[in-house]
């Protein structure tokens, strides 16, 4: 189920393979809206979705959120998916990452496995 929070983030609980594509639709469309160049938007958005695939298979009952800023006149698209689930799925965690730096590289992806978090940060 997704909502809106604020003009410019968003919210999507990863229960269902439908929340997957919702996952997937906000972020196309925030990139869309932040001006990234269309190889960009599929990049972020295959990320951002193989993480939700990934939450939705591993029952991670995950929560993402979308925000978009402006600084110093760069958009930023951070997307945070949390879940207690991710304290205790290390290896899962580990390939993840291995696998979304692959896509991304390493300075787009934050973890912290304590606190439940995975952290994606796009910059034009």
């Amino acid at each position: 189920m997704a909502h809106s929070m604020a003009p410019d983030t968003h919210q999507v609980r990863v229960a269902s393979g439908y929340d997957v594509v919702l996952v997937r639709q906000h972020m196309r469309q925030m990139a869309r809206e932040a001006g990234f160049n269309l190889p960009s938007q599929a990049r972020m958005t295959a990320v951002v979705s193989e993480i939700a695939r990934v939450a939705l298979e591993h029952h991670w009952n995950a929560h993402f959120t979308f925000r978009l800023s402006c600084h110093r006149g760069w958009s930023v698209i951070e997307v945070q998916c949390i879940s207690d689930s991710i304290r205790r799925d290390g290896n899962t965690l580990a390939h993840l990452t291995h696998d979304v730096q692959a896509l991304v590289g390493d300075n787009v992806l934050t973890t912290n496995q304590a606190a439940g978090q995975l952290t994606l940060r796009f910059h034009t």
